[in-house]
């Protein structure tokens, strides 16, 4: 546990003491406000017949999943790649820590870096509570699948950052899995029969509307843990195999 702890103090130092992690942030908090701004103006213009302005933040917009599938890759693109273009992944490796604390401390770090930005958004539901009630149920669980969808990014992005040399090359990859996950969703309206309900349960956007609108389905919960659990695992084993070369 210490040696997880120290990790991930490591990776966010490195985080909070380069520009970037800066940049990401702010960038995030300016198109987030924005669509925000857009959303409540929407939801003014279409009164009671609305939907809940963050209902329609978490995953209801394009611009949700488009900030999320790229601002994932840009924070854990360093993760692994930068250690070994640097030649400290020698050094990390040879610590006394074993694969899983190394690989734990670095997915938590980018997840607490991701958590920090979206905490900041509460400010959105303080809006709203000052000038009307919130059903709480919804916006909590709501921030719920929010950070559930992006612990499973984050470890995807663990994964290719794991296996890849280049950070430019893991983000592209990253990206690409991202996409590829987002896409499941055509298949819904494409196939039938078995092959439909199987792209159904994978399907994103049908997980982030079930959150937003309050509902917990375990069947959610299992898919974007299990995929979690299982890209972590690969980034463990990626690790391993750097012991061998």
């Amino acid at each position: 546990m210490n040696g997880v702890l120290a990790i991930i103090r490591k990776e966010l130092s490195h985080y909070f003491f380069a520009p970037m992690a800066y940049i990401v942030m702010g960038s995030f908090l300016l198109m987030n406000g924005f669509v925000f701004y857009v959303i409540l103006a929407a939801v003014s213009r279409a009164g009671s017949a609305g939907a809940s302005p963050m209902a329609i933040m978490f995953g209801g917009t394009f611009f949700f999943w488009l900030i999320t599938i790229i601002m994932i890759p840009v924070i854990t693109m360093k993760l692994g790649a930068e250690e070994r273009k640097q030649g400290t992944i020698e050094t990390l490796l040879t610590a006394p820590l074993s694969d899983l604390e190394i690989v734990l401390g670095k997915f938590s770090a980018a997840f607490v870096f991701y958590f920090l930005c979206w905490l900041l958004t509460f400010v959105y539901v303080l809006v709203l509570r000052a000038y009307g009630e919130i059903d709480w149920g919804p916006v909590f669980s709501g921030y719920l699948g929010t950070l559930l969808l992006g612990m499973f990014f984050i470890s995807i992005g663990m994964f290719t950052t794991m296996i890849s040399k280049n950070q430019i090359v893991a983000a592209i990859f990253a990206l690409a899995i991202l996409t590829m996950l987002m896409g499941s969703t055509l298949f819904t309206f494409i196939m039938s029969g078995t092959g439909r309900e199987i792209f159904a349960y994978a399907d994103l956007l049908g997980v982030m509307e079930n959150f937003a609108r309050g509902v917990i389905d375990t069947r959610n919960l299992v898919y974007l843990l299990s995929g979690t659990c299982l890209f972590v695992a690969l980034s463990v084993k990626a690790l391993e195999a750097k012991r061998w070369q």
